[in-house]
C-alpha cells in the first residue's frame, strides 16, 4: 500500500492537486473499522499458526488428500487455500460456478482441479473448527460486507461518516472478498465507488469484474459464520 500511496501523492503533486481530503487505507483496515463499530472481534491467527494447524489437520486425516494434484506439505496446502479464497471468497455461488467449470474440463485435469477445490474448502472448514479466531484477515472484509448489507449501510455511516467517495487503486488482481465489500457499499451506501486498474492487466480485469459482482448476498460463505 505504501508504494501506491507514494505514487498517488507524487501524481497529485505533479498535477498541483491538494491531497488533504484523501485517506489511505486497505480493505482489511476498512473491514476492521466496520467490525469495531458493531463490537465484532477482529482477531486472527497468523500464518505460522495457520501452517501449524494445517499440519495437524493433515496428520489427523481431518481432510482427505489422496490426489497427487494436491501437495501434502502445509505451505503448499495453504497456498491452495489462499488461491481458492481469492477467486471464490468461499461464496456458495462462486464455488458452484468454479465446479461447473471443472466439470467441463477434460480428464484427468477435471479430477485434479476438483481435488484441489475440495482440499481448499475442506482445509478452511477444518481450520474454522479448530479456532474461534478468523482464519485470515480476509474474513474481516467478508464479514464487514455482510454487516453493511444487514444494517442497510448504517454501520458504514457510523464508521466513515465523512467519506464521500471510495477508490480501489493499483489493482493488478481483484480478490473476491474485495469485490464483495465494494458490492455491499454500492448496494447500501450512497457514495460512488471507483476501481483503478493497472495498465498491464486493466483490460482483462475490466471485463472480469462485472462477473464477480454478479452474485447474491456478497460476503456470504458456505461455512457457518
Amino acid at each position: 500500500m505504501e508504494l501506491h500511496r507514494r505514487n498517488i501523492q507524487r501524481r497529485l503533486r505533479e498535477a498541483q492537486t491538494p491531497k488533504d481530503g484523501l485517506q489511505f487505507t486497505d480493505p482489511t483496515e476498512v473491514g476492521e473499522r466496520l467490525l469495531d463499530v458493531v463490537d465484532l472481534p477482529t482477531t486472527t491467527i497468523d500464518r505460522i499458526d495457520r501452517l501449524s494447524m494445517i499440519r495437524s489437520v493433515l496428520s489427523n486425516d481431518e481432510v482427505s488428500i489422496t490426489s497427487p494434484a494436491v501437495p501434502s506439505d502445509p505451505q503448499s496446502v495453504e497456498q491452495i487455500r489462499t488461491e481458492i479464497e481469492n477467486v471464490t471468497g468461499f461464496h456458495p455461488n462462486r464455488l458452484e460456478i468454479f465446479q461447473d467449470v471443472v466439470d467441463g474440463l477434460t480428464a484427468p485435469i477435471d479430477a485434479d482441479v476438483a481435488e484441489i477445490l475440495s482440499a481448499a474448502t475442506g482445509i478452511e472448514r477444518a481450520l474454522r473448527r479448530r479456532t474461534s479466531k478468523s482464519i485470515s484477515d480476509v474474513e474481516f472484509v467478508r464479514r464487514a460486507a455482510r454487516k453493511i448489507l444487514a444494517t442497510d449501510g448504517v454501520v458504514w455511516q457510523e464508521a466513515f461518516p465523512e467519506v464521500d467517495c471510495v477508490s480501489l487503486v493499483g489493482v493488478s488482481g481483484v480478490p473476491a472478498a474485495h469485490i464483495d465489500l465494494l458490492h455491499a457499499i454500492l448496494t447500501s451506501v450512497t457514495v460512488p465507488v471507483h476501481i483503478h486498474f493497472r495498465r498491464g492487466t486493466g483490460s482483462y480485469l475490466s471485463r472480469r469484474v462485472p462477473q464477480l459482482f454478479d452474485v447474491a448476498e456478497p460476503g456470504t460463505v458456505v461455512f457457518k459464520s
